[in-house]
């Protein structure tokens, strides 16, 4: 039995697992109980009239919650990388935001902005924000993340805005209802690649160097 986050076999109590939907492939179902569910909840708000901003938005979690969002009526917003641009169209975004060449944070307002690779300045994020708005930042460098904690929610409410970082939930209560819309095809879940267990050190290359459209998968033989 391995320690870390890929291994060929695992451990799990009972209480954490749920049958996979018969309409799903065990790779796409893999995708759900992470990415699904960070975009489920941290898309959580987002409304008809109701702006939203996803950075990050070209990845696995990214590519949920653009269509996440769409889903509830909001008006989207998708931040990545100019490779990934005409991606986050096809998934629904209505606008999208090449980071490399616009500060996104100097767009907006945004009602509701969902940060999955936080590492700027509460203050920028601050910004950004409509009055009333609320950032949820659930990935990105440790810095960013202290520095939300720590300042967001104090920087925040001096202007009527919320910052903070996402505690994800876990568990079927929590991925079922994604797992049931991708299953009727209400989602759909976008896989990048599939790599062996053995190709482990390529497939962390590749999403670390930005490439991924959407979600990429490890299987195991």
């Amino acid at each position: 039995m391995l320690k870390g986050g890929f291994a060929e076999y695992a451990i799990a109590p009972e209480s954490v697992l749920a049958h996979k939907p018969a309409a799903l492939t065990y790779a796409e179902a893999s995708a759900i109980p992470q990415a699904g569910v960070i975009a489920w909840q941290g898309t959580q708000g987002a409304a008809a009239g109701k702006r939203v901003l996803i950075n990050g938005a070209g990845g696995g979690s990214g590519s949920f919650a653009i269509q996440v969002a769409k889903r509830f009526g909001a008006e989207v917003t998708g931040v990545d990388n100019a490779g990934k641009l005409d991606f986050m169209r096809s998934v629904g975004a209505d606008e999208v935001i090449d980071y490399r060449s616009q500060d996104f944070t100097r767009s907006g307002p945004y009602d509701l902005i969902l940060d999955l690779v936080a590492h700027r300045s509460v203050f920028d994020y601050r910004r950004a924000l409509a009055p009333g708005g609320r950032y949820r930042c659930v990935g990105g460098s440790v810095p960013a993340l202290l520095r939300v904690l720590t300042i967001g929610a104090a920087a925040g409410r001096l202007t009527h805005r919320r910052l903070g970082v996402l505690a994800v939930k876990e568990g079927p209560t929590h991925f079922e209802p994604v797992a049931d819309l991708c299953a009727t095809g209400d989602l759909t879940i976008h896989i990048d690649r599939t790599f062996t267990l053995d190709e482990v050190p390529e497939a962390l290359a590749h999403v670390g160097e930005g490439r991924a459209l959407g979600k990429v998968i490890v299987t195991v033989v």
